[in-house]
C-alpha cells in the first residue's frame, strides 16, 4: 500500500538538504545575525542605558548654563590651575604686547569637535565688551582691547562650542534642549566615553520647588543646595560637601555709615567676627592655594583681646552716643544662622547688634553679610576699586587700593603683579572695609542607588 502524502514529505525534505549544502556559507551568515540581534535585544533589555537625573537652581539660557554642564561638553580656551594661574587648554598660548592691548591665541593642532570636524579660529563667537575680535587664519584668535587689561585670558576660561551650536568638545553631547519661553528647564547630555552615564538635568526656579523635585523623585542628585537638612529624613540619602573657592563668604561694611566709618571700629568687628569651624577659613580675599596670596597680611576672626584694643582706638573719634546705638546686620535667609553667630559675638564686645533679613541685597545697609562670587584672576578691581559705584558695595576709597588695581590690570610680569597684590592685601585688610569669613561649600545631595554614577561625573568634573 502506497502512502502518496508522506512521499511528497520526503521528496520536500530532500530538496531542503540539497539547498542547504548548497548554500551552507549564506544560511550560515544569515543564522548568525539573527543570533547577534536576539543578544543585542536581551542586552538592551536586561542592561538599561545608565541614566542620572540630576537637579539644580537657577533660571537660564543657552548662553549663560551653569559651568557645572558646559564643562562636561567642552573646554576652554585656557583653564585655571589649583594655583589659581591660567594656563592653554584648547590653545598652544598666547601672545601679548607691551600695552596689553592685543592678545593672540593659537589654537592647538589635531583639537576636534565632538562631531569629528577640526576646530577652526572663525568656528568661535565671542562677546566681550569693548574688545575687537579678528581670525587672522584659522589657527590664530585676536583681541584688541581698548583699554590695557592683563587679566584677559582669565575672561576665556569659560567652555567654547561651535558658533551657533552646543557641539564642544566632550566628553558629553548636549543632545536635547526643553524650555518654557526663553528659559531652559531641562537639557540631556549624553556621554562619548564607554562607562559615563547619560546626564538628564532639570533647572527648579527656586530651593523649595527643587526639594519638593528630589522628595517627589523626579531627581535623583540635587547639586549646590545651599542648607540640605531641609530635606526630608531619608536613610536612602547621602550627602557630598566640597568647597566652592570661586565664592567668599563676606561682611560687608558701609564705609560711608557714621559708626562704620571709623576704621578702628570695623577692625574690632573682624577681630569679633566668630572663626566658623569646620569651614574653610578666608581672613583674606584671595584663596590660601593662590599664587597672590600673601601668608604675612593681616588676621583677623576670633581674637577678642585685639578686638577690644581696636574699640579703644575707636572711641577716641566716635561719640559714647554712636557707641552705644544700634548696629544692624543685614543678611539674605540661607545666612540667616551663621548671621546670628556674628551677631551674638559683637553683643559680647558691648554692642547693641540686630539681625535683619532680606530677600535680597539692600541698597541702604550698615553692615551686610553675603556670599560673594570672586574672578578667576586676582583683578579684584570691580569689588573695591572707588570708581565702581555699584559693584563696590562698602564704598570703600582708598587711594593706595586704587593704584594698586589699576597698576594689576596694566602690568603684565607675573612677579610684579604678584607684589602689587601683596600690597592690595596689605592695605585692604588694614583698612577692613569687610571681614573675611570662609569660603562656602557646595553641596551634593543625592540617593545612595545613584553613588557610584554621580561620582564618575563628580570626579571627572574635578578632574576638568
Amino acid at each position: 500500500m502506497k502512502f502518496p502524502r508522506l512521499s511528497a514529505i520526503r521528496l520536500s525534505f530532500l530538496i531542503v538538504i540539497q539547498l542547504v549544502k548548497r548554500k551552507k556559507i549564506w544560511l550560515l551568515a544569515i543564522l548568525g545575525l539573527v543570533i547577534v540581534l536576539i543578544l543585542a535585544v536581551l542586552v538592551g533589555i536586561f542592561s538599561p542605558k545608565q541614566i542620572l537625573r540630576e537637579g539644580m537652581v537657577g533660571t537660564y539660557q543657552q548662553h549663560d548654563l551653569p559651568v557645572e554642564i558646559v564643562e562636561l561638553a567642552s573646554d576652554g580656551l585656557v583653564e585655571m590651575d589649583e594655583n589659581g594661574q591660567i594656563q592653554p587648554k584648547l590653545v598652544e598660548g598666547w601672545d601679548v604686547n607691551n600695552d596689553a592691548t592685543i592678545f593672540k591665541f593659537k589654537l592647538k593642532q589635531g583639537v576636534r569637535w565632538i562631531d569629528g570636524t577640526d576646530i577652526k579660529s572663525e568656528d568661535l563667537a565671542f562677546d566681550i565688551a569693548n574688545t575687537e575680535v579678528t581670525y587672522p587664519d584659522s589657527q590664530t584668535i585676536q583681541f584688541k582691547l581698548k583699554e590695557a587689561y592683563s587679566p584677559f585670558p582669565s575672561l576665556l576660561v569659560r567652555p567654547v562650542f561651535k558658533k551657533g551650536t552646543l557641539i564642544g568638545t566632550g566628553p558629553y553631547k548636549i543632545t536635547k534642549v526643553e524650555k518654557s519661553r526663553i528659559f531652559i528647564t531641562k537639557l540631556s547630555l549624553d556621554p562619548q566615553i564607554k562607562d559615563l552615564p547619560q546626564i538628564q538635568v532639570r533647572f527648579y526656579p527656586n530651593d523649595k520647588v527643587a526639594l519638593t523635585g528630589f522628595n517627589v523623585g523626579e531627581v535623583q542628585s540635587l547639586l549646590g543646595i545651599p542648607n540640605p537638612d531641609n530635606l526630608q529624613n531619608n536613610p536612602q540619602l547621602k550627602r557630598k560637601q566640597m568647597v566652592d573657592f570661586k565664592k567668599i563668604v563676606t561682611i560687608i561694611y558701609n564705609t560711608q555709615d557714621p559708626l562704620l566709618s571709623s576704621r578702628s571700629l570695623r577692625q574690632a568687628l573682624s577681630f569679633q567676627a566668630p572663626l566658623v569651624e569646620g569651614e574653610d577659613v578666608a581672613n583674606n580675599p584671595y584663596p590660601r592655594s593662590w599664587w597672590v596670596y600673601a601668608e604675612d597680611a593681616k588676621k583677623y576672626l576670633n581674637n577678642p583681646e585685639e578686638a577690644k584694643e581696636a574699640l579703644e582706638r575707636a572711641q577716641s573719634s566716635l561719640s559714647e552716643e554712636q557707641l552705644k546705638g544700634e548696629l544692624i546686620l543685614t543678611t539674605t535667609p540661607n545666612l540667616e544662622e551663621m548671621a546670628k553667630i556674628i551677631v551674638l559675638a559683637w553683643k559680647g564686645l558691648g554692642f547693641d547688634a540686630k539681625l535683619r533679613i532680606e530677600s535680597g541685597i539692600p541698597q541702604n545697609f550698615q553692615a551686610l553679610l553675603i556670599t560673594q562670587s570672586i574672578p578667576d584672576d586676582p583683578d579684584q578691581y570691580f569689588l573695591w576699586h572707588s570708581s565702581q559705584t555699584k559693584t563696590n558695595l562698602s564704598k570703600y576709597s582708598q587711594a593706595r587700593a586704587d593704584k594698586d588695581l589699576e597698576d594689576g590690570r596694566r602690568v603684565i610680569n607675573e612677579e610684579e603683579r604678584k607684589k602689587i597684590y601683596h600690597d592690595f592685601q596689605a592695605t585692604i585688610l588694614e583698612d577692613a572695609p569687610a571681614t573675611f569669613l570662609y569660603f562656602p561649600k557646595y553641596h551634593v545631595v543625592y540617593l545612595k542607588k545613584v553613588e557610584s554614577l554621580l561620582d564618575k561625573v563628580l570626579n571627572m568634573q574635578l578632574a576638568l
